[in-house]
């Protein structure tokens, strides 16, 4: 099974995304959240450094700036985990990019707590976030295959039947229609035609 790296295509298209979404609350004060009854929590590790401090960090790309991915992973699952109707906060969202969404965050509130700008990205990524675990299917073609979510695939073909490839049935499905319209838009976009919705592909999709 072929695993699809980080690419760099697929980054610049998303943080287009995510730096949009950022934009509405750049500004941000420091909100309120689930703790005891005056709103007070205490948080472990790498949370309670400044945003001044992940930026420094960041820029560096020192040890400290692995160990606070490492927690902004951890705090994602917690959040997952105990929030209402969510399967996944940030679906398609690679750490390398949730990354770069703090750090937007974080400069704009460099003396705020890593926390908090963890609390306002979870915020902002609520409305696209994942209700229930998708229905993953593995896809392959050319001696080559991956998991992708049936959603996933379903705004794929969308995306190809709007440029005019012919995909069949939009059901998230994946068939030779669908494999055929990949390829065909793969060689259009000079990309490796391997008929799978790789990262690459994905990433050239993006309106």
């Amino acid at each position: 099974m072929v695993v699809f790296g980080f690419s760099q295509a697929m980054g610049d298209s998303l943080m287009r995304a995510l730096a949009i979404l950022m934009t509405a609350f750049l500004l941000w004060s420091v909100p309120g959240f689930a703790a005891d009854r005056n709103g007070a929590f205490f948080s472990r590790g790498l949370g309670v450094a400044t945003c001044q401090n992940y930026l420094d960090d960041k820029t560096g790309n020192t040890e400290r700036y692995l160990y606070y991915r490492s927690w902004l992973n951890g705090y994602l699952t917690a959040y997952n985990q105990l929030t209402a109707e969510t399967y996944d906060i940030a679906p398609d969202i690679t750490i390398d990019q949730l990354a770069e969404g703090m750090a937007q965050i974080c400069a704009a509130n460099r003396d705020r707590p890593f926390w908090a700008a963890a609390i306002a990205l979870t915020r902002g990524l609520q409305p696209q976030r994942q209700l229930v675990k998708p229905e993953l299917q593995t896809v392959s073609a050319g001696g080559r295959s991956m998991t992708i979510a049936r959603e996933l695939l379903r705004r794929v073909q969308g995306a190809l039947k709007q440029r005019g490839y012919g995909v069949g049935v939009v059901d998230g499905l994946y068939g030779s229609n669908t494999r055929q319209a990949l390829e065909a838009f793969q060689r259009d976009q000079n990309l490796p035609v391997t008929g799978l919705p790789d990262q690459d592909t994905m990433a050239r999709l993006q309106p």
